[in-house]
């Protein structure tokens, strides 16, 4: 949250100087407290003391995109890595980047994504950090996403197939948020199997065991 003052014959004077100067149109998006109301001349004219406002407003409202090319770059530059931002992609509740390096594309990746996973992490750590954003950083390199999401669908389905064949379950790797809820849509339909969740935190693993009534914990 970013806080500012501002003056003018009024208190509503100062609020539309404050919203014009700082670009933003809709009212909402900030906070008004009146720090001194002002003071009128003698008979209503001129001003002996003007109005002075506090302006209290969300930053990551306008230019998170920006911010994470800022802080993707630096973060690139100390790690010695040949790489960038190829395309910034901003809606109301989510930023898509899209990164790209010539040279070190897998070491951005790591293994099964984890690099790639951590990197997003600590970017949307930053950003809301720093600037109250609630929207949600996603980063990919040369498609890798979908590219694991492909991956993942077609593993899910192999592997719901051995444990219908053995009639025993078989717990996956360790996977985030996102990829065990793949797995539990993927399969949700077959009534061969039932999926769930064990373990905590980043060990959280995903069971694929034989059933006729399959229940899920994501």
């Amino acid at each position: 949250m970013k806080v500012t003052e501002y003056e003018g014959r009024t208190p509503d004077d100062a609020t539309k100087k404050a919203m014009a100067e700082l670009g933003i149109r809709d009212i909402s998006k900030i906070k008004v407290e009146v720090i001194d109301p002002g003071k009128s001349g003698i008979f209503g004219f001129g001003v002996s003391r003007p109005a002075k406002v506090r302006i209290l407003f969300n930053e990551s409202k306008e230019n998170v995109g920006d911010k994470v090319k800022v802080y993707l770059e630096e973060i690139f530059l100390r790690m010695g890595i040949d790489g960038g931002v190829k395309d910034i992609k901003e809606s109301d509740s989510k930023v898509y980047v899209e990164l790209e390096s010539k040279l070190s594309s897998g070491l951005l990746i790591g293994k099964k994504g984890k690099t790639l996973e951590a990197l997003q992490f600590m970017v949307n750590l930053m950003i809301n950090n720093s600037t109250g954003s609630e929207k949600k950083i996603i980063l990919d390199i040369e498609s890798y996403r979908d590219k694991r999401e492909i991956a993942l669908k077609k593993m899910s389905k192999e592997i719901a197939q051995k444990v219908i064949r053995s009639g025993r379950p078989m717990i996956l790797e360790p996977m985030n948020p996102f990829e065990r809820r793949l797995i539990h849509l993927t399969l949700q339909n077959d009534k061969r199997v039932m999926t769930k969740s064990e373990g905590q935190g980043i060990y959280r693993k995903i069971k694929i065991s034989p059933a006729n009534n399959k229940k899920q914990n994501v």
